[in-house]
């Protein structure tokens, strides 16, 4: 006959402490010059309407040069806030990615359900020596867990090892 017990919060085992892997520096850079790009383009945009659109009063333009640097700043220092909360960590079992503003996320997949792992590395991310570690599990069409701000070497390292393990739960 099948049991089932009920559990209270006392008697679930506590779960020992992962120890994330920082990402690299060079990842914290690439998205400050990321967004910055973006803001650059928005300003750009931004002024190229309003000298073509004889309408705009200078207050409104004003107004909407602070609120674009505003968002600016708030954006850098989200950056700055968050990107020390990231991290990453590969144990025998399963592979962890934590990241979080203000509140982190844990992402937790178990190696005996990946189905591939694929590791991308654009254009600017190779002129920093980045890649993104991407993992894809069972049951879903999309990825499940994308590693970004680590070095190609150990993403393919990551790759090789985890591959490894995949063929060992087969």
């Amino acid at each position: 006959m099948l049991e089932n017990e009920q559990l209270f919060p006392t008697d679930i085992p506590k779960c020992e402490k992962i120890e994330y892997i920082p990402l690299l520096p060079q990842y914290k850079k690439l998205i400050n010059i990321q967004w910055i790009i973006f803001f650059a383009i928005l300003l750009i945009g931004g002024g190229t309407f309003y000298f073509l659109n004889g309408n705009v009063g200078i207050i409104w333009a004003a107004g909407v040069f602070a609120a674009w640097g505003i968002w600016l700043m708030l954006k850098l220092i989200l950056i700055q806030i968050g990107f020390d909360r990231k991290g990453y960590a590969v144990r025998e079992h399963d592979i962890h990615y934590r990241t979080g503003y203000f509140t982190l996320k844990e992402t937790s997949v178990p190696i005996k359900r990946i189905q591939h792992i694929e590791i991308r590395q654009g254009l600017i991310s190779k002129m920093f020596g980045l890649a993104k570690l991407r993992v894809f599990t069972a049951g879903e069409s999309t990825m499940d867990l994308s590693i970004k701000g680590i070095s190609l070497e150990t993403a393919e390292d990551f790759k090789a090892l985890l591959t490894q393990k995949m063929m060992i739960h087969d």
